[in-house]
């Protein structure tokens, strides 16, 4: 078992659940990559720019979450290959896909929790700018902050995020106000808190990436982070 973690080395998961998805359940967009086994197969779910159903419903589910950056140095491919794409794991990582089918079959795929910041120098700017850009700082000043330009800081974003910046900072910004709404907060103070004009801004954004109002979401998300208050039940 040590020798198929270590032939997995460059793969280091955030965090791994197990789960049943109930139906009608709603996913939110996400900045990074799940690696996903049902039904005796590994699947390669990409960054998510937009809400959907979730999926697999009300089938077993164990679900492996990875970082974009450690996913984009794992693959070898941008991950612009990848967004809103469910691809088997076999089709881009053959040579790995018989060890870690082996760890999820086993029951094993906990093994490869092992959270880390990209050593790379590049990485290690990417990472940098893209916690400016969640924190709110314009694009050229994210850039500025790892001495790249505005082009430069958006070619890697699509590479290493398969995203723009703009919608990385979307995306988590508005993942950050449901989860504290989901938490108890009022709407309004969600959207403040995620860095919002006001309330309104909030609901325009969930409309536009999710389809749906937030009185209407709140209640029915249900990817990765929800998945966690319910996966002890199963």
């Amino acid at each position: 078992m040590a020798q198929l973690v270590q032939k997995s080395m460059a793969l280091h998961g955030v965090m791994f659940i197990r789960f049943r998805p109930p139906p009608d359940r709603l996913a939110m967009p996400d900045v990074c990559c799940d690696l996903v086994w049902m039904r005796e197969q590994l699947i390669l779910c990409g960054p998510a720019s937009r809400g959907h159903r979730i999926s697999w419903p009300n089938e077993d589910v164990q679900l492996l979450n990875i970082d974009p950056l450690v996913a984009r140095a794992w693959l070898g491919i941008p991950l612009t290959h990848l967004v809103n794409q469910q691809v088997p794991l076999q089709e881009i990582r053959r040579d790995l896909c018989g060890p870690i089918a082996h760890l999820f079959h086993s029951g094993q795929a906990a093994k490869l929790v092992r959270p880390s910041r990209p050593s790379f120098q590049l990485y290690a700017r990417a990472s940098l700018a893209a916690a400016a850009i969640r924190g709110g700082l314009r694009l050229d000043l994210a850039a500025a902050r790892v001495a790249w330009s505005g082009r430069q800081l958006e070619r890697v974003f699509a590479d290493h995020f398969g995203l723009t910046p703009r919608a990385y900072r979307r995306i988590t910004r508005m993942r950050y106000a449901i989860t504290a709404a989901k938490s108890g907060q009022t709407l309004a103070n969600a959207a403040l808190s995620a860095g919002y004009a006001d309330q309104s801004h909030f609901t325009r954004e969930v409309h536009e990436l999710m389809g749906h109002s937030p009185r209407l979401v709140i209640p029915n998300v249900g990817n990765v982070q929800d998945a966690h208050a319910y996966a002890r039940e199963y």
